[in-house]
């Protein structure tokens, strides 16, 4: 289980939980309502979704999106998705952590969904989609410092990825363990954990349109079970699309020995992460039993 935890002796702290989509800033210091905003305002890199909701198809691997002539395999049905917030269901648990010491604010902050995983699993020409539970959550950090030039006074310095991760402890068998990004061959970014800071000036990726990106992953699989392959690996990407930005969802390739890869070009300029989708097959491959297990890794990057 990954935890994040922030101390720091004599400084000011607010927490507050929402049972809405909206959060609210109530007791909130000045400082600490000036960091939300700044934190808030970084979309791309800290929003808590992905990708197109409900049941979508896998997008074909095609030179637009990738230069290494992949095709999807037939263990891994065509339409699939997630609905996290579900029309009269239960609404995100939002809680934002802002921590502020002087010059510096620490910002911690996890949403938690209670949604449902849908798939249609028949090989037929019917679209019947079943569904199943889908409770899971992300979590992000991210510092900045006072900076009166930057927007509401504060500037961003460093962040985590975004890290989704089932709520219950017990279905975290889905691990992806590191992430590689490389821009035309030379190697950008490395994390072998969620929770590590990446600095924003020196570590987020940098692109520029045309580049090719290649995205290497390392999954581990604890689940057990009859499937073989018993790990299927996707990336949700935006800005790979020749006409608009606009989400793709691409499988990757598997490597062997837990190792995953795709190539991508880039189409478009702009702030954004993508992100790397590990689930069990299972979760696939069997439509209506209650067996969500999933890890995600979203990387923040910048086309310039």
């Amino acid at each position: 289980m990954r935890t994040l935890s922030l101390a720091l002796a004599g400084a000011t702290a607010v927490a507050f939980i929402g049972a809405a989509c909206s959060d609210t800033s109530t007791g909130f210091t000045s400082d600490q309502t000036q960091v939300q905003t700044a934190y808030e305002g970084f979309t791309g890199y800290t929003d808590d979704d992905f990708g197109d909701t409900g049941v979508i198809g896998t997008s074909p691997v095609s030179p637009a999106f990738d230069n290494l002539g992949l095709q999807d395999t037939a263990i891994a049905p065509l339409f699939w998705g997630r609905d996290r917030v579900v029309r009269g269901g239960p609404r995100p648990i939002r809680t934002l952590n802002i921590v502020v010491q002087g010059d510096s604010a620490q910002v911690t902050r996890s949403v938690s969904f209670q949604g449902i995983f849908l798939v249609d699993t028949s090989a037929d020409a019917i679209f019947n989609p079943s569904s199943k539970p889908l409770a899971d959550g992300v979590q992000q950090r991210a510092v900045f410092v006072r900076d009166g030039a930057a927007p509401h006074g504060w500037r961003l310095v460093a962040l985590t990825l975004l890290d989704w991760q089932p709520t219950a402890t017990d279905r975290r068998t889905v691990d992806v363990q590191s992430v590689a990004i490389y821009r035309n061959d030379t190697l950008q970014l490395q994390v072998d954990n969620p929770d590590s800071l990446i600095a924003v000036d020196t570590r987020i990726p940098r692109l520029h349109e045309g580049d090719t990106v290649r995205v290497v992953a390392h999954i581990a699989n604890t689940t057990g079970g009859p499937f073989s392959p018993s790990t299927l690996v996707f990336l949700h990407v935006r800005h790979a699309d020749p006409v608009a930005i606009r989400w793709r969802r691409i499988r990757m390739n598997d490597d062997g020995n837990g190792d995953f890869s795709l190539s991508w070009i880039v189409r478009h300029t702009g702030r954004d992460r993508f992100v790397v989708d590990a689930l069990d097959a299972a979760t696939l491959q069997l439509g209506t039993a209650d067996n969500y297990r999933a890890n995600e890794w979203g990387i923040p990057f910048l086309v310039q």
